[in-house]
C-alpha cells in the first residue's frame, strides 16, 4: 500500500522502534522493504489490544468530521488500511462500498478475516462513533462492513484518479519508505483519488525513527508538521489540522500524532 515508484504498504508507523537490522540499508525506499512479512498480529496486539486516549481522540475528530460532512450513499476508501480497522468505522453510515487498499499481502489476507466478521478488540471503538448521533443508529457495524467492504490489493502510488467521495488514510505516509519524496508522493496520490471537493482523513506519525512489528525493523520518514501541512494544502481546501502528543508514548522515538481534514481540490 506501484507506479513510477514502488509497492507501498499500509501498514501504520505506530510500533516500538529499534535499529534496522545490518542488512537493512539506514535509509530504504518502498521498494527495498519485504511487506508481505509485516505480522498483523504483532501489530495488532501491540498498538489496538487497548484503546488509548490519544487513539480516541482522533477517532471522535474523525467520526464529527464525517457527520457534519452529509455524505449520503458514497463510495469510500481506506488507503493503506494494514492492520487498523479503526479508520474505515467513521464511514460505515455513509458508505454504499468501502474499499479497503493494502499492499502487503499479510495485511491483505488479516483484512479479509476482519471484514467477514471484526474482532471484539474493535468494540469499543466503534462505541465512540456511537456516541454521535449520525452513528447510533446503526447498530449492527459487522454486517455492514460485511456488506459494504472490499479489499483490494493495490498501492497507493497506482490509486485510480478522482474514484472516491470520501476517504481516509492513516499512518501510511509517514511509514512506507524513509524517503521523503515517497511520502509527499502517497499524500498525492491519496488526495488525486477522490473527487473534487471530497472529504478526507489523513493521520501521521511526527519525528518518527522507524518502527519494529515483531522481530523485522521497518522505515519511516521523520516528518515535521510543516511538512505535513504543506504536502495536504498542495491538493485540498477548508484544512484543519489536530496535533496529539500522547502522554506516555506508544513506543519510542515520534514526537506525536498529526491528523489533517479538508476537501480535496481536485
Amino acid at each position: 500500500m506501484s507506479m513510477a515508484l514502488t509497492p507501498a504498504a499500509g501498514s501504520g508507523c505506530n510500533a516500538s522502534s529499534t535499529p534496522p537490522p545490518p542488512t537493512q540499508s539506514p535509509r530504504p525506499v518502498n521498494s527495498e522493504v519485504e511487506w508481505d512479512r509485516f505480522d498483523p498480529h504483532a501489530y495488532v496486539r501491540h498498538n489496538y489490544s487497548a484503546l488509548r486516549a490519544d487513539d480516541r481522540e482522533i477517532l471522535c475528530r474523525v467520526r464529527d468530521f464525517f457527520a457534519e460532512a452529509k455524505l449520503t450513499d458514497a463510495r469510500c476508501v481506506d488507503v493503506g488500511s494494514g492492520a487498523n480497522l479503526y479508520p474505515v468505522l467513521p464511514l460505515l453510515p455513509f458508505a454504499r462500498t468501502v474499499d479497503l487498499c493494502e499492499w502487503s499481502a499479510a495485511n491483505v489476507s488479516w483484512l479479509r478475516t476482519q471484514v467477514d466478521r471484526y474482532d471484539e478488540l474493535w468494540d469499543p471503538y466503534w462505541q465512540v462513533c456511537a456516541e454521535h448521533p449520525a452513528y447510533s443508529a446503526l447498530t449492527d457495524p459487522r454486517a455492514r462492513l460485511a456488506r459494504v467492504g472490499r479489499v483490494r490489493r493495490a498501492s497507493v502510488f497506482d490509486l485510480p484518479r478522482h474514484a472516491w467521495d470520501a476517504g481516509t488514510m492513516f499512518f501510511v505516509a509517514c511509514s512506507i519508505s524513509a524517503d521523503r519524496a515517497e511520502s509527499e508522493h502517497a499524500v498525492a496520490r491519496f488526495l488525486g483519488a477522490l473527487r473534487p471537493g471530497s472529504p478526507f482523513a489523513a493521520a501521521f506519525m511526527l519525528g518518527s525513527r522507524g518502527y519494529s512489528v515483531g522481530q523485522r525493523w521497518f522505515p519511516a520518514v521523520k516528518l515535521q508538521r510543516a511538512e505535513v501541512e504543506a504536502s495536504i494544502a498542495a491538493g485540498a481546501y477548508d484544512l484543519g489540522f489536530h496535533e496529539v502528543r500522547p502522554k506516555p508514548p506508544l513506543r519510542d522515538g515520534y514526537l506525536s500524532m498529526l491528523l489533517a481534514t479538508g476537501r480535496t481540490r481536485g
